[in-house]
This record gives structure tokens, sequence and C-alpha cells, in this order.
């Protein structure tokens, strides 16, 4: 009986490695037709291997390397460690897709990538500048849906293009409540133009609430309060804006 059970150890992890040193194209050609994830430029092995473009829903990654998880295979997934760039900056993070086409990150980080990378999903929202740095924990995103994120953004050298001043790095905290709402705590620099103290929700539904107070640290430009004016609205009595948002993120 012992025996056997060795043989039959041996002969899977044969099959397995014997697997994972196919090229990767004989599996990303056979990927499910319901599957919202298309590879292109596909070169090496499905053990380690690359591809030119990846894309999922509306995530669009270039110049990606992984290296293949097998014991995900086991659970269903498709999970990997991951480099790549996307919108010019760099990501990097263990990501994983169910066939049932559900994406699982996690310990995922983004550098240097250009803020204006988040337009389409701000409707409302005026042109950004700057760069976003994140460190994620944990990143999950089923077909259709808003993803859930846990972890840590930063935008540094903030701005909009209708303005040429940074105004300096401001931190989103994203959590994920019991009911499966996204929450987002939102705080500045110490050196930031603006000490920024806000909190915003985005529904399972995409629908998002922004609400955000904005203290100015230090005396304005006649140039910075007419950009405020039209952007934001005019000054509460002690200085400080007001900003309430409401809409609905694209998915």
């Amino acid at each position: 009986m012992k025996k056997s059970i060795l043989i039959l150890a041996g002969l899977i992890s044969f099959l397995l490695t014997s697997l994972t040193q196919l090229p990767a194209h004989l599996l990303t050609d056979r990927l499910p037709a319901g599957l919202p994830l298309t590879l292109q430029g596909v070169s090496g092995s499905l053990w380690q291997g690359s591809a030119s473009n990846v894309s999922w829903q509306q995530l669009q990654l270039r110049n990606v390397q992984w290296d293949l998880h097998l014991s995900a295979l086991f659970k269903g997934q498709l999970a990997a460690g991951l480099q790549a760039q996307l919108e010019g900056g760099d990501l990097k993070g263990t990501c994983g897709v169910t066939f049932a086409g559900k994406l699982h990150c996690r310990e995922l980080t983004l550098t240097d990538l250009p803020a204006q990378a988040l337009q389409p999903y701000l409707q409302g929202f005026m042109p950004l500048r700057g760069k976003l740095q994140a460190d994620l924990a944990s990143l999950d995103w089923a077909k259709n849906t808003r993803p859930n994120i846990s972890g840590q953004l930063e935008w540094q050298e903030a701005g909009v293009q209708m303005n040429p001043r940074a105004f300096g790095n401001y931190t989103a905290v994203f959590s994920v409540d019991s009911a499966g709402v996204q929450q987002i705590s939102l705080n500045s620099a110490p050196e930031a133009a603006f000490a920024l103290d806000g909190q915003g929700s985005v529904q399972v539904d995409g629908a998002y609430q922004l609400s955000a107070g904005l203290r100015p640290n230090g005396a304005l430009d006649e140039d910075i309060k007419q950009f405020m004016a039209i952007s934001v609205g005019m000054p509460q009595a002690d200085g400080s804006y007001h900003l309430e948002k409401q809409g609905n993120v694209a998915l």
C-alpha cells in the first residue's frame, strides 16, 4: 500500500512537472470563452512565461512576466507571481483568476502610475495630474463589478490638468466592510497645500458618495482662489472648503 502511494505521488509529480514545461500558448489558446481575460504575444513556458499584453475587463497590462503557482490549480485557479507595466507604472504582486472569472491579488504594489490613468473610473471629476503609488494587501474583482480593495494609495505631486500647480501629497486608505461596501478614508501630508480630511464609500453597484474638507495650509494666491471657486465652490467663513460628490463608478 505504501509503495503504491509513493508510485502515485511520483507519477503526479512527474505529470505536473511535465505540464509546467509546456509552451504557455497551449494553455492561453484554450482559456474558457466566458473568461474576461485575453493574452497576446505569449512566450515561454506555462511555469515561467511572458505576454506583451494582458487584458482583464477594462484593465490593460503590458510586458507581463509570470511564475506559476502550481498549488492554485488544485483550488480551481490560475495564479502566479506577476510583474507588469500598467499605463506607464510598474506593478508587482501575486494574482490569480478563477475559472468563474474572478480576480484575486495579494501583496500588490504599484509605482509611478500617472494619475490620469484613473480617469475612466472617475466620471464627473476633472482630469488629474501627478503620480500614484499603491501598496495593497488585497484586491478582489469579479466580472462586471467594481473591485474590493484593502490597502493604501498615495497621490504624489497632486494636481489637475487645468492648473499647473502641484498641491502636495495625499493618501487614500481602502477597506471593505462586512456588507461588502468599499470604504475610503482621505488625508494629506503635513506639507501639502491643503489639509484634507474626508470619507467616501462605493456600493456594490458602483454608486459612490464622497464628503471631504479642505483647509488651506497658508495664504492662497488669487489664481488658486479662483481655481478653487470654480472647481470646489466658495470658501466657508473660516476659509476652508467643503466638497460633496456622488455618482457612479464605471464598471
